[in-house]
């Protein structure tokens, strides 16, 4: 048994490394600005920061604020160091229960976004800026909870 300690020490040495997955994740919150001011709406919204080469970090936003709290793998966890491309979406359920983006198509894609962040430390004071018009829905026509989805 002896003879053995050599590769159950290199064994654990490996699952020791393997383990530390998050070792790199900081935590990162912050808010997303439209037009200067804090974005509100009604609806969802999430933000996603996309590192280069590693797991993309997500957020849902506050819809009274605009705030957010970036998760990697378990809630509040942060994000991993580094350059990330960011995409914001907002939606709201429109005429006929369908859902609807209320910010400009390009934040919605890294390819079209051009939002970038870098982040290296601990930060609770991320800014998103975003410009543009928000998209209003008709009058009369926003769906609500209870409303026939027309299908």
């Amino acid at each position: 048994m002896l003879k053995h300690w050599p590769a159950g020490l290199l064994l654990l040495g490996s699952l020791l490394i393997g383990c530390g997955g998050d070792e790199k994740l900081v935590p990162a919150s912050g808010q997303v600005l439209f037009n200067g001011e804090p974005l509100t709406f009604e609806g969802d919204g999430f933000i996603q920061v996309i590192p280069q080469n590693d797991r993309a970090a997500t957020g849902a936003i506050d819809p009274s604020d605009g705030t957010f709290t970036l998760t990697t793998y378990q809630h509040g966890d942060g994000v991993a160091r580094g350059e990330h491309s960011v995409t914001v979406k907002v939606t709201t359920l429109g005429p006929r229960g369908r859902s609807v983006s209320l910010l400009p198509d390009m934040y919605t894609q890294t390819a079209t976004s051009g939002l970038t962040v870098t982040i290296d430390e601990p930060t609770d004071t991320l800014r998103i800026e975003l410009t543009g018009k928000l998209r209003k829905l008709p009058r009369g026509k926003a769906s609500r909870a209870g409303d026939d989805p027309g299908f």
